[in-house]
């Protein structure tokens, strides 16, 4: 658990996951991994700088190669008493063209036009869990279910939704789209009425407003509980000691 009475020291090692931010553009996704990095012990509370150009993603599936072809990635690191996170949050590109149509549905994006981009584009794999960032102001949008429709195709399992922007709306506004949110999921095959939805302002907490670093806590909270650490192979034993 997180909070004040908890402080961030956990002992070294801990489990490291590495998890990412899926949603509509200009929903605060970079904000919100700001939020979540400035919660480290003696991390000043700032808002995001872009920076230069990030460069290529570090990250890697299990076979080694890249996560997505000349995708571009933010990289925050935050840890919570029991494990240290690395989250990877996409910069935003200008791509040339016009953006495809997308097809009809329960939602706008759900129709074949999306399936067949989903089928062409880079796998989004190496990734343990992700948060769905979703808007209060403007609920679930294109880019919503576009990336959703991704990651589950590349069987992203675990994801938290953050509802982003809430102290701009109602409560029976932040009930909605969290409702929208979901129904979404649960078109999409994943448990929706059990994903956890967290209600957030980034940019407030960076602001340091008391009961917004609170739901920067409850989301890290969120994150810990729901997303399960990952199975993987322990380390080659030395040759001649026989350690791992």
């Amino acid at each position: 658990m997180s909070g004040p009475g908890h402080p961030r020291t956990a002992p070294f090692p801990v489990p490291h996951l590495t998890i990412g931010t899926l949603g509509h553009s200009g929903h605060g996704k970079t904000t919100l991994a700001a939020a979540l990095a400035a919660r480290r012990p003696g991390a000043a509370l700032r808002s995001p700088d872009p920076g230069p150009d990030p460069g290529p993603a570090a990250a890697v599936r299990t076979d080694g190669h890249p996560v997505a072809r000349g995708q571009r990635f933010r990289r925050f690191r935050y840890a919570t008493d029991t494990r240290h996170y690395t989250l990877l949050d996409p910069a935003v590109r200008a791509v040339p063209g016009p953006r495809p149509t997308l097809g009809s549905g329960p939602y706008p994006g759900t129709g074949p036009a999306v399936r067949a981009r989903a089928g062409a584009s880079g796998p989004r794999t190496g990734l343990d869990g992700a948060l769905l960032v979703v808007s209060v102001r403007e609920g679930v949008r294109p880019g919503t279910v576009e990336q959703l429709a991704l990651a589950r195709r590349d069987g992203l399992a675990h994801l938290v939704v953050a509802l982003t922007m809430a102290e701009t709306g109602s409560d029976a506004l932040s009930g909605q789209v969290e409702h929208q949110a979901r129904a979404l999921l649960a078109a999409h095959g994943f448990a929706g009425e059990n994903v956890p939805a967290v209600r957030v302002s980034a940019r407030r907490a960076l602001d340091g407003d008391p009961r917004w670093t609170d739901s920067i806590e409850a989301l890290l909270d969120a994150v810990d509980t729901y997303v399960p650490l990952p199975e993987r192979p322990p380390p080659p034993r030395h040759p001649e000691t026989g350690v791992r």
